[in-house]
């Protein structure tokens, strides 16, 4: 293990801690790049999805934002989803750092992946703790995807790339990595 390796997994852990403190961890994911390829600690965000055995309060929700931005980062960007079990995203009880703006159909395509291929940090596996997201909703969410990449800039890499994905999922039923969308 690299010492990159060994201060990423030091700080999920912490970050995994940090939610713990406030109420019992069900289940914890990490999905994007770190799970499917071309994770880079500089320029990927890293996506954790934490699933708690019971809905958070305001204060609660409110103490893991406060633990969160006490912790050192070697990550450009952390992105993490809580979820209380049994929800169905995008039902979340925590989206930080970005809160209730996003789109749902993101959280509805990051739910369809990890239910393919997430393996739990700690706790139960994905499927024990969610509903599964079916092919009909995968694709309604990455036809949405699309059209969300359609509005951006021309010059919008990131939408570029998603647009890419969305695309080779709607024709072929799999998910590509980042990186193959760039080639």
């Amino acid at each position: 293990m690299t010492v990159a390796e060994a201060q990423l997994e030091t700080y999920v852990a912490d970050v995994v801690d940090a939610v713990t403190r406030v109420a019992p961890v069900a289940g914890a994911f990490v999905l994007g790049s770190a799970l499917l390829g071309g994770f880079d600690a500089a320029t990927s965000d890293l996506d954790v999805v934490i699933v708690v055995a019971r809905p958070l309060g305001r204060d609660e929700r409110g103490s893991v934002v406060e633990a969160l931005e006490e912790l050192a980062s070697p990550v450009r960007r952390l992105e993490l989803v809580v979820y209380a079990a049994g929800a169905r995203p995008p039902a979340y009880e925590l989206n930080y750092p970005d809160g209730d703006g996003e789109a749902p159909h993101w959280f509805v395509l990051d739910a369809a992946i990890a239910q393919e291929r997430a393996v739990p940090l700690t706790g139960r596996p994905w499927r024990e703790l969610f509903e599964p997201v079916s092919e009909a909703e995968t694709r309604r969410a990455a036809q949405e995807s699309l059209e969300w990449s359609a509005g951006r800039p021309a010059n919008d890499e990131f939408a570029r790339v998603n647009a890419v994905r969305a695309r080779h999922y709607l024709e072929h039923g799999k998910w590509i990595t980042k990186e193959e969308a760039r080639a």
